[in-house]
């Protein structure tokens, strides 16, 4: 490949990176707008991006059939990755801005990823990212103290249920770098076992207003969640990781703190505060710590 070719894919890369990130902003955005409206529940959030991203995914996944794997990793995939986070995500914005889901879900991620990977991959992170780790909590607690003065008392209860979110995302995400799936494969075991199962109790049990909800608002969860926020998402993801490897698309994601932050003001009406600044350029600075130097495994073989 020559220098040109080169170049040209690195550019692609990085500005697949970028749409996957501002993919993620405008999904948190979307999120906290249908959680704290009256149009539509969080298992109706959760269930247009599940099952509007199934449907999308159909086509593409019945025409290369990614069915290799195993029971317990669809089960895993669709736990973690799926219709669960989603809802402890979107339960967190009843309670907190989306500004601080920035923080929190986006800080705890790496934290909780690289705890995982010590235990089931046995790679270890080395100084710089036990550095940036450090850092991360600090941010987190520095917007979790602006809680303890604020008007809205209640705050600290979306604080944990994004904590609990990205806990629970980080599984998903150390669960498919272990199994080595590809992104088809991701695709059928996150979307279509959550299409079957979540999508018909949620319309046939859990609180739902999909039916009654207006026009416009069913039409921008569906292209933010369903279009972007799932679907393309991925493929997003997949191809910066790919060409411009992955610790270059976990740094261009570190923004995300930063950006919802910046967007939640105009599109949601959130006061920027000096507490919200802080915490979110550390939050981003501490993720760019562990994620700039590659883990260090111990020596031994694991299997995947």
């Amino acid at each position: 490949m020559n220098s040109k070719m080169v170049k040209n894919t690195s550019s692609l890369g990085i500005a697949a990176g970028c749409f996957a990130l501002f993919t993620t902003v405008a999904m948190l955005i979307a999120g906290r707008i249908g959680a704290i409206g009256d149009t539509l529940t969080i298992w109706d959030l959760a269930g247009i991006r599940q099952g509007g991203a199934a449907i999308l995914a159909l086509p593409l996944l019945l025409y290369t059939r990614p069915w290799k794997l195993r029971p317990s990793q669809y089960l895993v995939n669709a736990i973690f990755g799926g219709a669960p986070m989603i809802l402890l995500l979107f339960g967190g914005m009843i309670y907190a801005p989306a500004s601080h889901a920035g923080v929190f879900m986006n800080g705890t991620l790496p934290i909780a990823a690289t705890l995982i990977s010590c235990i089931w991959l046995r790679e270890y992170p080395d100084l710089w990212q036990k550095f940036g780790i450090i850092i991360i909590i600090i941010g987190m607690l520095v917007v979790g103290w602006q809680t303890i003065t604020s008007v809205m008392p209640g705050q600290w209860r979306g604080h944990l249920l994004f904590i609990a979110a990205g806990i629970w995302f980080s599984v998903w995400y150390v669960a498919i770098k272990a199994w080595r799936q590809n992104i088809m494969q991701t695709l059928c075991a996150l979307l279509v076992l959550n299409a079957f199962i979540y999508v018909p109790i949620w319309l046939f049990f859990l609180p739902s207003q999909i039916w009654t909800a207006p026009t416009e608002d069913l039409v921008l969860q569906i292209i933010v969640h369903s279009l972007f926020g799932s679907f393309l998402a991925i493929f997003g993801h997949s191809y910066a990781a790919n060409t411009i490897g992955p610790m270059r698309q976990s740094a261009i994601m570190s923004g995300a703190p930063i950006l919802v932050l910046l967007f939640s003001v105009p599109f949601l009406g959130e006061k920027i505060t000096i507490y919200g600044i802080i915490g979110a350029l550390a939050v981003t600075l501490g993720i760019l710590f562990v994620n700039r130097f590659s883990f260090t495994p111990k020596q031994g073989n694991h299997k995947p």
